[in-house]
């Protein structure tokens, strides 16, 4: 069985498809999957995948019951049968050298492996300014408003551990929201989480998919989720303290 199972949300990817695919195959070292999760048959990227033996490790095919990335990752993390699952862009060919040493951190005991554009040596270049605001923020907000110690919630790079995927009953919906839940979730269930940089870099010659109006109240939804999750269990606290200042 793959060591790795790497999920991959396409939407008519082209050639760049086969170029990643060659790429993580010439860099990873542990025996892998990739789950190329697509919505519709008509897909442009599946006619560039009829030979799935494009590279040695194996490639699967994963049809989304629903519509939009989201859904279509959630479908790959229920499909895994993996110790270890990682979300992957199409589009991110700068930070598959990380993959290697998110496996070993994994290894290492922890249970969520997050590359983030907004701690010390990330960055992130090249995005169109509303969706650079709707990340830094949503992350910023989160960070410091929900008090969840993480400072790169939004981004859908990740990687976690069996054990996550077991523990984490996915609710998100649209979007890439399942990020924001995933980290949450773990937050609240105690797991290990650790965040190392990363660079994250906007294709100008490629039409973004990122449906800002759209997706902004799903985005809310998490952070109010995380916000009230996380004071409520402050105030419990609080409560718990008094009664044992009284004792």
């Amino acid at each position: 069985m793959a060591k790795l199972d790497i999920i991959i949300p396409v939407y008519n990817e082209d050639e760049n498809i086969v170029k990643l695919l060659k790429l993580l195959d010439s860099e990873l070292i542990c025996n892998f999957r990739v789950l190329i999760c697509y919505d519709s048959e008509s897909d442009k990227t599946l006619k560039y995948l009829k030979d799935l033996n494009i590279i040695k490790n194996e490639i699967l095919l994963i049809k989304n019951p629903k519509q939009g990335p989201n859904s279509a990752i959630i479908e790959g993390i229920k499909s895994s049968k993996s110790k270890i699952i990682l979300v992957y862009m199409a589009d991110d060919f700068e930070n598959i050298k990380l993959i290697n040493r998110m496996v070993d951190l994994i290894e290492e005991g922890n249970d969520l492996v997050i590359p983030s554009r907004f701690i010390f040596g990330g960055k992130m270049l090249g995005a169109v300014k509303s969706k650079e605001i709707v990340t830094r923020v949503g992350s910023h907000l989160i960070y410091y408003l929900a008090r969840i110690p993480v400072k790169d919630c939004t981004n859908a790079f990740k990687m976690f551990s069996e054990h996550v995927a077991n523990e984490i009953k996915f609710d998100s919906t649209m979007g890439f929201t399942f990020a924001l839940e995933l980290v949450a979730k773990s937050y609240f269930l105690k797991l290990k989480i650790i965040e190392i940089p990363s660079t994250w870099i906007e294709d100008k010659n490629r039409k973004s998919n990122f449906k800002m109006l759209k997706w902004i109240p799903y985005y809310i939804y998490w952070l109010l989720y995380s916000m009230t999750k996380n004071y409520t269990l402050e105030i419990k606290k609080f409560f718990k303290w008094i009664q044992l200042k009284k004792k």
